[in-house]
């Protein structure tokens, strides 16, 4: 059986809590052991067969059966083989702050890459291209978005928003549970285990605490990036984003 569902991002965006959500769920179908499958970015060329035989051998009637992907959303041409040979899939996404998502996103590369006296400084790093295609790029969610809407219908396409997830976790899976047409009242035993950034310290991963430390011109740095970007996505989802900016 291959998916009805694919969870495709944004990257620090809960995707984690959510496949964790899902393997709990006794209507929902995940790979146990994997929560960026990364199918149709890296691993095409083994085929749709090696793809259900490797991830989904276990399922067992599910209603709803899917992955958690965040590169999916980035790439077009993983986009364009969904689209192929997932023609009646669903697909969701979870949306954050960019500017935070960038600084946690900055954080976990660099505590996982570096010495702590070799890690780069984020400042350093806005102006350049391959830092801007690791970081930033990732939190252009319109553009993104609407190569999404040229391949799927919206009807089609959850957007959902990680703010929701924070202040009212229930209501923000409920939304995904019924986009699944699965049991949308069902409570893991994770719903109030968020964590959370901005938000306080004891709630924070090494990954968080990191991101705490950049000024505020450096913020605003960011914002100008993303301000058009931002102005795009709030149109496209009909949503005020402004506290973002």
């Amino acid at each position: 059986m291959l998916p009805n569902f694919l969870h495709i991002g944004a990257a620090k965006c809960a995707s984690s809590w959510l496949w964790n959500v899902y393997k709990e769920h006794p209507d929902v179908y995940v790979p146990e052991h994997l929560d960026n499958v990364n199918f149709f970015v890296s691993d095409y060329h083994q085929g749709l067969q090696w793809y259900e035989r490797t991830y989904f051998s276990d399922w067992l009637d599910q209603r709803a059966i899917g992955e958690t992907t965040n590169s999916y959303m980035l790439v077009e041409r993983a986009l364009e083989r969904i689209e192929r040979d997932l023609p009646n899939v669903k697909l969701t996404m979870t949306l954050r702050n960019p500017i935070d998502r960038a600084f946690i996103q900055w954080a976990h590369f660099s505590k996982r890459r570096f010495r702590p006296e070799q890690r780069m400084a984020f400042e350093n790093g806005l102006s350049s291209w391959t830092m801007f295609r690791l970081w930033m790029e990732p939190g252009m969610y319109a553009s993104h978005l609407k190569k999404v809407y040229r391949h799927f219908p919206k009807e089609r396409v959850l957007v959902n928003f990680y703010d929701d997830l924070v202040d009212e976790p229930a209501q923000f899976l409920r939304r995904f549970l019924l986009f699944l047409g699965v049991d949308p009242d069902f409570q893991p035993s994770i719903l109030n285990t968020i964590v959370g950034f901005p938000g306080p310290e004891q709630s924070d991963t090494e990954d968080h605490a990191l991101a705490r430390g950049f000024s505020e011109s450096v913020r605003e740095e960011m914002r100008q990036i993303f301000r058009g970007d931002l102005e795009a996505l709030q149109e496209l989802c009909g949503r005020d984003l402004s506290h973002w900016k």
